[in-house]
C-alpha cells in the first residue's frame, strides 16, 4: 500500500528570515501529527519539517525502496518567492525499515511502516547564519518562537550493563561464524526505560553533546524515532558522492594519555581492523556495482566521539547519469557495519534470532531534494520515544575472535550516547 500514486503539482513559497528563532522550539510548539528534525552542528546545518503536504509511503518492507522511489516521480514542484539555496526548495524527509521482512516483536513500529519520504507543509532550515522558511502556498504559518523549554521530564534508570540474553546471542553468532555460515554478523539489543520526556529538550542535549553527529527525529504523533548518528550512509551533492566505513570501536577515556592508548590499541587490533576492512570492501564493491566512479582510497583513521571512538575510512566518488541518492541508499543498505556478510544471510539470521524488531534502527534515515541530492545517515545511537517509555538500541559487529563480555560492554558504551543526555551515566 502506498499513500500517493497520482501525479501532483505543488507550489511552495520561500522566504529568508531575519529574526532569531529556535527550530526546536518550533518543533515543540507544533501540533502537526507528522514532523521531523535534523541538525549537524559542526556543519552549521539544521532544519525542522512540519506536517505533510505530500506523503510517499509504503507499509511493505520487501519493496520499500523501489515503491517510494517510483512514487517520487509523480511529484512536480514550483517554488515562488525569494531565491535561495537548492535545499530550501522541496526537501523530502524520512527513512526506511532495517529488514525486508515483516516482524511482529517489541517494539511496535507500525506507525513508521516500511519506508516513507514526506514533503512537509512547512520547512524551516538554518545553514550557518542564514535561515529560510519554505511552505505550501496557503499554509498557516506557526508563531516562530525564539526560545525553548529545556525541562527534560523524567526517566527511570535501569541496569544496562548486564544482559544474559545478549551474551547468549553473541555466543550463538560466534558458532555460526565458526561453522562458516557467515563471515560477520551484527548483533543488537534494546533497553526500555519508563519515561515521560520533553522530546525537544532531549534533542537539544543530544545536539550539544554530539556536534559532529546528525541529531535526528522523525515524529508520528506521540511516537518519535530519534538519535544522534555518527555514521554517514551517503551524502550526494550534484553528481558527487561521499560515504564512509565506520566499524571497530573502543571507549573514550578522560585522561589524554589513556585515551591515546585506547586509540592506538584500536588501530593495531587485528580483530577490529578485519571487521573494518570487511565494511570497506563491501561498500566499495556495492558502489562500483552501482556504476559509481570511485576516488583514490583514503587511509583509515579514528573518529572520536564523546564516549566512544571508531575506525573510520572516508569513501567518495562520482555518480553515473540517471542515478540519485535513493539508488545509492538501496545499493548500500544494509552495510556489513549494521548487518554482516553475506548480507542477506546475516540479515536473515538477525531477523530469526534477535528478540526485538529493529524497525528503523540501523536503517537509512535522512533527507533529499527532488533532484536527488541530500544526505542519509545510518540510524545508530537511537531510540523510540512514546508518552510512557524510551526504548534504546545498540549493537556490535561479531567476527571470529569476538568475546561476548567485551561485545556486551561495547553496547553499553553505545547506549551511553543517549543515557548521558539523560544524566544516567557515571
Amino acid at each position: 500500500m502506498t499513500t500517493l500514486t497520482e501525479p501532483c503539482q505543488l507550489t511552495l513559497v520561500r522566504k529568508k528570515l531575519e529574526q532569531p528563532l529556535s527550530l526546536l522550539a518550533l518543533w515543540a510548539s507544533s501540533t502537526h501529527h507528522q514532523k521531523a528534525y535534523w541538525a549537524v552542528p559542526d556543519a552549521g546545518f539544521e532544519f525542522v519539517a512540519l506536517g505533510k503536504a505530500r506523503h510517499f509511503r509504503t507499509d511493505e518492507r520487501a519493496s520499500r525502496f523501489e515503491t517510494v522511489r517510483a512514487d517520487l516521480g509523480t511529484l512536480n514542484i514550483d517554488v515562488i518567492g525569494e531565491a535561495g539555496p537548492d535545499f530550501t526548495a522541496g526537501v523530502l524527509v524520512g527513512g526506511f525499515a532495517f529488514s525486508d521482512r515483516e516482524i511482529e516483536r517489541h517494539p511496535d513500529w507500525a506507525a513508521f511502516g516500511g519506508g516513507e519520504l514526506v514533503l512537509p507543509e512547512i520547512f524551516v532550515t538554518r545553514s550557518n547564519d542564514q535561515t529560510w522558511i519554505t511552505h505550501v502556498e496557503g499554509a498557516e504559518i506557526p508563531v516562530l518562537s525564539p526560545s525553548l523549554d529545556l525541562d527534560l521530564g523524567w526517566v527511570k534508570e535501569v541496569d544496562y550493563k548486564n544482559d544474559d540474553d545478549y551474551l547468549a546471542l553473541v555466543s550463538n553468532a560466534l558458532k555460526e561464524i565458526e561453522s562458516g555460515n557467515m563471515t560477520k554478523v551484527v548483533t543488537a539489543r534494546s533497553l526500555s526505560l519508563p519515561a515521560n520526556l520533553n522530546c525537544a529538550a532531549l534533542l537539544e542535549r543530544l545536539k550539544e553533546r554530539h556536534p559532529s553527529c546528525a541529531t535526528f527525529a522523525i515524529g508520528h504523533g506521540s511516537q518519535v524515532f530519534l538519535g544522534a548518528s555518527p555514521e554517514k550512509l551517503v551524502n550526494v551533492e550534484g553528481n558527487h558522492l561521499e560515504t564512509a566505513a565506520l566499524a571497530g570501536s573502543r571507549p573514550r577515556h578522560d585522561h589524554p594519555g589513556a585515551d591515546a592508548q585506547l586509540r592506538a590499541e584500536l588501530l593495531a587490533n587485528p580483530k577490529e581492523r578485519n571487521e573494518h576492512q570487511i565494511v570497506i570492501d563491501d561498500i566499495t564493491e556495492s558502489l562500483a556495482t552501482a556504476g559509481v566512479h570511485l576516488d583514490s582510497p583514503v587511509a583509515t583513521g579514528v573518529m572520536k566521539l564523546r564516549r566512544i571512538q571508531h575506525l573510520h575510512t572516508p569513501i567518495s566518488g562520482t555518480l553515473p547519469n540517471n542515478t540519485d541518492i535513493l539508488d545509492i541508499v538501496k545499493a548500500l543498505h544494509p552495510t556489513p557495519a549494521v548487518a554482516g556478510l553475506p548480507r542477506q544471510r546475516s540479515q536473515d539470521w538477525i531477523d530469526q534470532h534477535e528478540s526485538m524488531d529493529r524497525g528503523w534502527y540501523a536503517a537509512p534515515v535522512g533527507w533529499m531534494t527532488p533532484n536527488g541530492s541530500g544526505e542519509f545517515r545510518v540510524a545508530l545511537r537511537s531510540a523510540l520515544l512514546t508518552d510512557t517509555s524510551l526504548t534504546l538500541f545498540a549493537g556490535g559487529g561479531i567476527v571470529e575472535g569476538a568475546e561476548p563480555i567485551r561485545e556486551l560492554a561495547e553496547t553499553a558504551n553505545k547506549f551511553e550516547a543517549l543515557l548521558g543526555a539523560l544524566d544516567l551515566t557515571p
